[in-house]
């Protein structure tokens, strides 16, 4: 990996940190904006809450919602690593078979083994 290559993809990496701090900023800024304009009303039970009681359970929910993000981050990025694990598992077992698959056919190449030896070795020039 070059360092061009690097750099473009450290550079992506920050754009994307500043998407996601711009769109989390947008947001925080809606909450302020809505819970200071008018009152947070929350349903419970079909009860209305408002208030301190709606404001802070308005914050609950994306307090849920926030962990139910994480977790799902969590979850697949881990299925993400099984997955690459099992490919890697793979292709080590295709090697194997491979590899086995070949030391089943050396007998029947042997013979052909010996003469490109054979030639290799009678074919040699000499050097001074």
């Amino acid at each position: 990996m070059t360092s061009t290559n690097t750099s473009r993809i450290a550079s992506r990496i920050t754009s994307n940190k500043g998407i996601a701090i711009v769109l989390l900023s947008i947001l925080v800024f809606a909450m302020i904006i809505m819970s200071s304009s008018h009152g947070v009303d929350v349903q419970i039970d079909g009860d209305d809450i408002d208030g301190v009681g709606g404001f802070f359970g308005f914050f609950g929910v994306l307090f849920g919602c926030g962990i139910a993000v994480v977790a799902v981050v969590f979850a697949l990025g881990l299925t993400g690593m099984v997955l690459a694990g099992v490919a890697i598992l793979l292709c080590v077992i295709f090697a194997v078979v491979l590899g086995s698959l070949a030391l089943a056919m050396l007998p029947l190449l042997f013979p052909v083994l010996l003469v490109v030896g054979l030639v290799a070795l009678f074919s040699r020039r000499k050097t001074v």
